[in-house]
């Protein structure tokens, strides 16, 4: 047993310590913690550690196999997404105790506060006195054992799992019912209370998912949407009441709810093609070889002092996950990015072991869901982003419909299989910005300060949201424009929230300039680019890199008929179904994309030295005109209307 002193030693010391010790097979005692925060997060050995006191927030987070003991009490989030392993607290939890838990025992002696054991996949949770409001809120499998009374809203839209309940029932949530226990069930409760010490006499109440809202209603009728202002087949508009209005409002009469589909927005908004080069680009794209010419090398997420992401070009693959898009489709674009030179992303689905084989650099992403999330994928990954929402639905969490929760995809991320999945709209551990610099450093100490911790934000308000996540720390932040796809979503959040690309840049750019941020937190722009022109005029409008989604799709064979929500794409791309999916051949796919991003590669350098720089670093404001006033407006870029009659 070895001591470490939290008194003399800082906690991220102390987690080195307690790694290394563990490895040698030595057991830990922590002594004067204090309650500080992030005590054993990362910890991935199988040792005890027992904490002499209080401990913070995170308290043997994002840890697997190891067995933690606290004297008293823990702060928020105690075993956050701990897989395997056992925590005993001997006083009493605040909220979220045990959230996303795979497969852990978090024993609390005392009381536990709100939403304990939210979107836990596997695993136990038990409290030995009373539980505050929302226990076991958006549960997705695992048990919660209550011996006290269980606080309001006891199971509030769990999918899956079980609650027990030994006092009072204040009041059950959505969709949650109470049943019957079986005899089974109790001996197994009581097998645990006394492998814990926990006496236990009494009657335990069952609460499970009542099965109403675990998928849609009537499906609404397949449809292609159209923009808006387009009219009837024939041409001419035919007005405010066009064809799509009335159908939109035919279709919402039957099914009693908003509709749902995939890809991006459809009306027409201010995009890249409203803004112009200031200049004549012929001399770029008439040098023999402008990639000899010019420098496309980027980095991006080294303001921490991690190490950055090291791209050939500033271009990246967005986030999409394994879920929205096939398997077939995740490995073609590990293999590409590695084929071009640039970063993948795992999307909020969880890392595939052939993805992360293919990928040179790959980014890990972590959804509110916590879905198919931990440690060690963390720990291999290359760079953890930290999802607030995506640009086709700001605000929102994702969606996943039944068809397309196979038995494989369900247990990668945890969830019950056969559902339609409704993601959180917020992460549980984040509630403010002073919650998100503690999320932050716990990613920090679970990957050894190693890597980049980016954001991926959509677009709302970006001109706020831009200064919270600089002075929270973030490395980078991948700002996505209303303009970006989904695999799911409403079509009111599609059309109607969420702000162009063109401008959330623009307004980007203005939040860091009013707190003097300089260059230093990475900007990396996505949402509807398509190619190497509006990569080189999202880098001059203050970008450091692009993300490329929906185009690379298309270059593997999509052919955007935006039902990648029903599950059966007809070339492979978005959909589960093993007889669809056999459409894709992975390397054709693969070498499709690396074809494709090689064009965007020459459109950048070509662009570049036409403009007269040979660095893309050099791009700026001075590079670019308004075309339209709406554009001019939008990025305070000047007004040249004759440079639109001369490019028309």
């Amino acid at each position: 047993m070895v001591a470490i002193d939290l008194a003399v030693t800082p906690v991220r010391e102390a987690n080195q310590r307690i790694r290394a010790l563990a490895a040698e097979g030595q057991d830990i005692d922590i002594i004067n913690p204090d309650a500080r925060h992030h005590i054993g997060v990362g910890l991935v050995t199988p040792t005890s550690v027992r904490i002499h006191g209080s401990a913070g927030y995170f308290c043997a987070g994002l840890s697997d196999g190891a067995r933690f003991e606290v004297d008293n009490n823990v702060g928020w989030a105690v075993g956050d997404n701990m897989h395997r392993g056992s925590v005993v607290v001997g006083g009493n939890a605040s909220a979220i105790a045990g959230v996303a838990i795979r497969g852990a025992e978090i024993v609390i002696r005392g009381n536990m506060g709100s939403r304990a054991g939210q979107v836990m996949k596997a695993g136990t949770l038990c409290c030995a006195g009373n539980a505050s409001f929302l226990a076991g809120y958006m549960m997705y499998g695992g048990r919660i054992i209550i011996l006290g009374d269980s606080g309001e809203r006891v199971g509030e839209d769990m999918t899956g799992g079980t609650i027990y309940v030994g006092g009072r029932i204040v009041s059950l949530g959505a969709d949650a019912r109470e049943t019957d226990l079986p005899a089974q069930e109790r001996l197994e409760i009581l097998e645990f209370l006394d492998r814990y010490g926990i006496s236990f006499h009494g009657s335990l109440s069952r609460i499970e998912n009542a099965g109403t809202k675990l998928r849609y209603g009537t499906p609404e009728p397949r449809s292609r949407p159209q923009p808006y202002d387009r009219g009837d087949e024939g041409g001419a508009a035919t007005g405010y009441w066009n064809r799509r209005v009335r159908e939109d409002i035919a279709i919402k009469a039957q099914i009693g709810r908003y509709r749902i589909r995939g890809y991006g927005a459809s009306k027409p908004m201010p995009d890249f093609g409203d803004i112009d080069f200031a200049r004549d680009v012929e001399k770029g794209l008439a040098h023999p070889d402008p990639l000899a010419a010019v420098s496309l090398e980027t980095t991006v997420g080294s303001r921490s002092g991690a190490k950055p992401l090291g791209l050939s070009m500033p271009v990246m693959i967005a986030p999409m996950s394994y879920g929205a898009l096939s398997r077939s489709m995740k490995i073609a674009l590990a293999v590409a990015s590695r084929l071009s030179g640039v970063a993948e992303n795992t999307g909020e689905g969880g890392m595939l072991d052939r993805q992360r084989e293919e990928a040179d650099q790959l980014i890990y992403q972590c959804l509110s869901g916590r879905l198919g999330w931990n440690v060690h994928n963390m720990q291999r990954a290359d760079a953890i982003e930290f999802y607030a929402s995506q640009g086709a639905k700001p605000g929102l969490g994702g969606q996943l419909m039944a068809k397309k929760v196979t038995p494989d995809l369900a247990a990668m991320r945890g969830i019950p299989q056969g559902i339609d999945l409704r993601s959180p709209s917020r992460h549980p551990d984040v509630l403010g910005a002073d919650d998100l610099v503690i999320k932050i450093e716990e990613f920090r100490e679970a990957t050894a300060y190693r890597l980049p911790i980016g954001l991926k934000m959509g677009a709302g308000r970006v001109q706020h949201d831009i200064k919270i996540a600089y002075k929270d720390g973030f490395d980078y932040v991948a700002l996505d424009g209303v303009q970006g796809g989904t695999g799911a979503a409403s079509t009111e959040v599609l059309e109607n929230v969420g702000i162009p690309t063109l401008a959330a840049i623009q307004e980007a750019m203005d939040g860091l300039k009013e707190i003097d941020a300089g260059n230093d937190m990475d900007i990396v722009l996505m949402g509807g680019i398509k190619d190497g022109v509006d990569v080189v005029k999202a880098l001059a409008l203050g970008a450091r890199a692009c993300a490329m989604g929906t185009s690379l799709l298309i270059a593997a064979g999509c052919i955007a008929c935006m039902q990648c929500h029903v599950g059966a794409c007809p070339v492979g791309i978005a959909t589960q179904d093993p007889d669809h999916e056999q459409r894709l051949e992975v390397r054709t796919a693969a070498e499709k994309i690396h074809r494709y991003l090689e064009t965007v590669r020459w459109q950048i350098a070509a662009l570049t030295l036409g403009l007269g720089h040979t660095d893309v670093r050099q791009l700026g404001r001075s590079d670019l005109v308004a075309l339209t006033p709406e554009a001019a407006a939008l990025t305070g870029l000047p007004y040249v209307p004759k440079r639109a009659a001369t490019a028309a």
